[in-house]
């Protein structure tokens, strides 16, 4: 199986009537042959979960993932919707657009009740409010909880959120890192990652998970560049996919 972690559909996928268009995100995993996707709405302050809960149910390839603002009202039960009203499987945190700290305590219900209703929940990492040793935190509350670390502590903290990681085995690190392709080369169709390797080599290709961050950049693109890598066989395949299917419960 191959899936991609993180994806929007986003305003960019609506069409002339202004309703979102599924099929276009599809065929966007479809060009790198991804099989399941992990969707998540415009990360805006007044996130449109209940759109894409209803744009998405009963399609066997999409696993939703709500957006969740920890310092609006009522975020618990913004979890719960999730996971019995929306149907969905996971919940991420931006602290970089809605302007809190990660591991601040109002945070620490929002995920404890992810926990109990079985949730996945993907954290934006970065600078400041949002560092990763600051997700260690948040980790260290529910560490039965699965957790993944998007963009990998880029473009400045790698080697923070490897060492968080190792510390936290509920932190998986994923690969939303073309972003930051000037750091390898002006090209992203052309760039070589090689920091991710370094992730890879020290935790294990277990713990990185495929994410391509669509549509700011094509899954085949980032595939593409993890492939100059040349990681093996065996890696790619828990990378591309095996590891989100683990994670998911899609086994």
């Amino acid at each position: 199986m191959r899936g991609d972690f993180e994806a929007y559909l986003n305003d960019e996928f609506r069409d002339e009537s202004g309703k979102l268009n599924l099929n276009d995100l599809l065929t966007l995993e479809d060009e790198a042959a991804m099989d399941v996707v992990v969707v998540m709405p415009t990360p805006q302050p007044n996130p449109r979960n209940s759109e894409l809960a209803e744009i998405i149910r009963g399609n066997q390839r999409t696993l939703g993932c709500a957006l969740v603002h920890p310092t609006e009202p009522e975020p618990v039960e913004q979890v719960k919707l999730t996971a019995n009203e929306w149907g969905m499987h996971g919940i991420k945190l931006m602290p970089a657009i809605h302007n809190y700290n990660v591991d601040d305590p109002i945070v620490r219900p929002v995920v404890e009740a992810a926990r109990e209703y079985g949730l996945i929940v993907s954290i934006h990492s970065g600078p400041n409010n949002c560092h990763p040793n600051r997700i260690g935190t948040v980790a260290s509350w529910v560490p039965e909880t699965p957790i993944i670390m998007d963009h990998m502590g880029f473009p400045d903290d790698l080697d923070a959120a490897i060492s968080v990681s190792k510390s936290n085995k509920n932190i998986s690190l994923g690969t939303t890192i073309l972003r930051f392709h000037r750091r390898w080369g002006d090209d992203p169709d052309t760039v070589v990652p090689i920091e991710v390797k370094k992730a890879v080599d020290t935790l294990g290709p277990e713990r990185i998970v495929f994410g391509s961050n669509l549509p700011e950049y094509r899954p085949i693109q980032v595939i593409n560049a993890l492939k100059r890598l040349e990681l093996g066989d065996d890696a790619e395949t828990l990378i591309f996919g095996d590891n989100l299917a683990r994670i998911y419960g899609l086994d």
